[in-house]
């Protein structure tokens, strides 16, 4: 499969540096390959899958761009149009300093059969700069660069990628990691540090979360006896709701919110974390006009801007998303730890289904995405998470709805984190992580999606009407998610993964139904 096809006509000084070849710092005439009449440059970058961050980005001369995928054995394929010699591969690392990429080079004259020129091969891991990557002449028109992770995960990412022959042109001496070559890449870092201080400086000021109307977390005395210190019911009660949500109810009216907490961007009272609602709050009828609110259909509107504050200094985007909470308000359990709050998988050892509060679990949901991010890096607009199962400190899975821009439907598609391996495993529903789609779910559409765990098992199944059901398995036996001490939560909203956008940009869905179950020990 083919993705970010670029078709270029570059001009005489592009082409000179698309082809890392020169011998003075001022513009020079065309370079050359094989003695060709015109300047040899890649017409066509594609590649077998991408994040957003398509292959365009691999000859666009700028290191600040990259392509990256995830998965071994991801792949680049540059053209150049025409059979040519080559003997090195230029190629610069995204973050390239911190971590050693592994990779082969295969060469190709048809584009069918390909020879492996570089096999095993290791970037230095020490620079961000172009690093060259030399080999025995052959004659090829297709370059693949073929990936398989780097030293940190399983993910490729290049900034810049091409192929040259240094026999007829000149190559450039600094195109190696030594330790001049790493002194002054390291000038480069720190002056683009430098410029992302400024940025992030920009960004926390839009952190602070002081805007929307604040929404004061009380008791109301009208529902509940005030007087109490426990003013709720342990366990809190389930309401009786509607079969189909109505407009004019409160979103705890709506939907069974007793064993839902609210994670929100707020921070009216200014003490640095979020303006976060209990369970018990939800329950009695809290609502924000502009995140959180029962729409004019019934539905429950959840809505996250760019902009706002985040739940700990590890998270890097906003959300507006419900965690679930099996202790029904009761206070005197924690909300952390293998207890009558979180559930295990049926896999765990015996004294954790004991003390879990369920055992492995369902979440049926019905929504529609009304709005997606449509400014920001290309690797983040249009993405957000519509659902996840966390764990205390990973996920066995975070489900992504993601549209770009310039398509008129978007994808769906999950990420598996394997905790023993450090890395994320990608799945298709509909479309994938790039965002490229040809049969999504548009704006709008009604679709639902269900995450099934049993044991070691995760059945993840998305329904649309007149489509067949699209259904992945994921085998979790070597993931670590059942080793003793593990305790799950289901968490469904609007988690915003765009922080570079416009802070007025935003993320927004309607759900129709959430709903939630679990086995217990019986032993």
């Amino acid at each position: 499969m083919k993705h970010g096809k670029l078709n270029l006509l570059l001009s005489t000084s592009i082409a000179v540096a698309l082809s890392g070849c020169a011998t003075t710092d001022e513009p020079v005439g065309p370079i050359n390959l094989s003695g060709t009449s015109a300047p040899l440059v890649v017409v066509e970058a594609t590649s077998s899958t991408h994040d957003g961050n398509g292959p365009d980005r691999l000859i666009d001369g700028d290191t600040s761009t990259r392509w990256s995928a995830s998965g071994d054995n991801s792949y680049a394929v540059l053209d150049y149009g025409q059979v040519a010699e080559f003997d090195a591969v230029r190629i610069a690392f995204s973050k390239g300093n911190e971590r050693a990429s592994t990779f082969d080079i295969l060469v190709s004259e048809d584009g069918n059969t390909w020879t492996t020129v570089l096999e095993g091969e290791k970037s230095s891991g020490k620079i961000t700069s172009i690093e060259r990557f030399p080999f025995t002449a052959v004659k090829a028109r297709y370059i693949k660069y073929v990936g398989h992770g780097n030293t940190k995960n399983m993910w490729n990412s290049l900034t810049e990628f091409y192929a040259v022959n240094c026999s007829i042109n000149t190559c450039l001496a600094n195109e190696f990691a030594t330790s001049a070559t790493i002194e002054a890449n390291q000038v480069e870092i720190e002056a683009a540090k430098a410029k992302k201080a400024e940025e992030k400086a920009r960004m926390a000021a839009l952190r602070k979360g002081d805007f929307g109307t604040p929404v004061p977390l009380k008791c109301d005395s009208a529902v509940s006896d005030c007087s109490k210190k426990t003013w709720w019911d342990v366990p809190l009660k389930s309401p009786v709701i509607p079969a189909v949500p109505k407009a004019g109810n409160k979103p705890g009216e709506n939907f069974d919110l007793t064993t839902w907490y609210l994670s929100q961007p707020f921070d009216h009272d200014n003490n640095g974390k979020p303006d976060d609602v209990n369970e018990w709050y939800l329950n009695q009828g809290y609502e924000q006009p502009e995140l959180f609110y029962t729409g004019e259909d019934g539905g429950l509107v959840i809505k996250t801007f760019i902009k706002g504050t985040r739940t700990s200094k590890n998270t890097k985007y906003t959300r507006t998303e419900m965690r679930e909470m099996l202790r029904r308000g009761d206070k005197s359990i924690s909300t952390k730890g293998v207890n009558k709050n979180n559930w295990v998988f049926g896999s765990a050892p015996e004294a954790d289904l004991k003390a879990a509060g369920g055992i492995d679990g369902v979440m049926d949901v019905t929504m529609k995405v009304d709005h997606t991010t449509t400014t920001g890096e290309a690797g983040q607009v249009g993405r957000f998470i519509i659902g996840q199962i966390h764990d205390q400190d990973d996920e066995p899975i975070r489900l992504y709805y993601r549209k770009l821009p310039n398509k008129d439907t978007g994808s769906v598609y999950f990420a598996h984190e394997n905790t023993l391996e450090g890395s994320d495993n990608y799945y298709s529903l509909v479309g994938d992580l790039s965002g490229e789609v040809e049969d999504g779910i548009a704006l709008g559409e009604v679709f639902s999606y269900q995450i099934k765990v049993e044991g070691n098992t995760m059945t993840v199944t998305l329904k649309r009407d007149g489509k067949d059901d699209a259904v992945q398995v994921v085998d979790m036996s070597e993931s670590g998610y059942d080793q003793g001490g593990r305790y799950m939560y289901f968490k469904v909203g609007a988690y915003n993964q765009n922080n570079t956008g416009d802070a007025e940009d935003y993320v927004q869905a309607t759900f129709y139904k959430i709903k939630t179950s679990h086995d217990q020990y019986t032993k």
